[in-house]
């Protein structure tokens, strides 16, 4: 057995992906993805599963505190937290 004999195996990438069935997503109804078989499942569509904590997360700014802390840091694109331009314009 030589040296390169150990890279002809495979990754353990390959030996964990997931190739079995998914349910559709509760949003949109697209297959739902899952990398490994140990990792959650997610849409590639519309980003269920993705971006789900950050709804269900008591500690997010709303728009209003959003444009304060904006305003307050001269308008600075950097302190947008996720809101457009306009909408913390609007709650100002």
């Amino acid at each position: 057995m030589g040296i390169f004999d150990l890279f002809k195996r495979g990754s353990s990438k390959e030996e964990n992906e997931y190739t079995g069935k998914t349910p559709p997503c509760p949003k949109c109804g697209e297959s739902l993805t899952k990398k490994y078989v140990y990792s959650e499942m997610y849409c590639t569509n519309c980003n269920y599963g993705l971006d789900d904590a950050d709804e269900d997360n008591d500690e997010s700014l709303s728009v209003y505190e959003a444009a304060e802390i904006w305003a307050s840091h001269g308008k600075d694109e950097d302190y947008m937290f996720g809101y457009t331009e306009k909408e913390l314009e609007e709650a100002l």
